[in-house]
């Protein structure tokens, strides 16, 4: 499970309530409609999103169920979970791979320009599937594995189906002979 961040206070009086966000919660945003768990020192719950946004900075996070400041302010002290790691920008890994189910597929370019290839596969591995691998083949067929992790993926961009890294040393030669 990924760390999203820990309720802090309600916002307004229909139940919304805002986070203190950990690092991943600019990659890993659950979606609308996606589990997540709330657990604090005594109790794990699970809640339903029903949306979440970035206001002036601050995440607001809105529960199905959760309809009124009451109801908020028995969440305030909870952190909150992501079940999945196919979540992200605004839903990265998912979207790269719902993307590459209909045929679309996204070129891996590093943060200096330098085009890598095209995303052919996601692998997912672990318990939790939280450790992903992007398959990128480039233009001559070489096969190049890049970990899906926040170190690495910088930025995705949905709309130009382009994925920026910035890579380790020696990550591109790696699986050549």
């Amino acid at each position: 499970m990924i760390f999203l961040g820990k309720i802090v206070k309600t916002r307004g009086n229909k139940g919304e309530v805002v986070i203190t966000p950990s690092p991943q919660v600019e990659r890993y945003i659950p979606g609308q409609g996606e589990g997540v768990v709330l657990q604090s020192t005594k109790y794990q719950i699970q809640r339903k999103i029903e949306y979440l946004k970035n206001i002036r900075g601050a995440w607001v996070f809105k529960f199905v169920d959760t309809n009124t400041i009451n109801d908020a302010y028995k969440l305030v002290g909870y952190s909150i979970y992501s079940t999945k790691i196919s979540t992200s920008p605004v839903n990265a890994a998912n979207a790269v791979t719902e993307q590459a189910a209909k045929g679309v597929e996204f070129t891996v370019k590093d943060v200096s320009g330098c085009v890598w290839g095209k995303v052919k596969h996601i692998e997912t591995y672990g318990v939790y599937e939280t450790n992903q691998i992007l398959e990128v083949v480039g233009d001559e067929g070489d096969v190049i594995y890049v970990p899906f992790s926040e170190g690495i993926v910088k930025k995705i961009d949905r709309e130009k189906k382009i994925i920026t890294i910035d890579p380790p040393d020696g990550l591109k030669g790696l699986n050549k002979e």
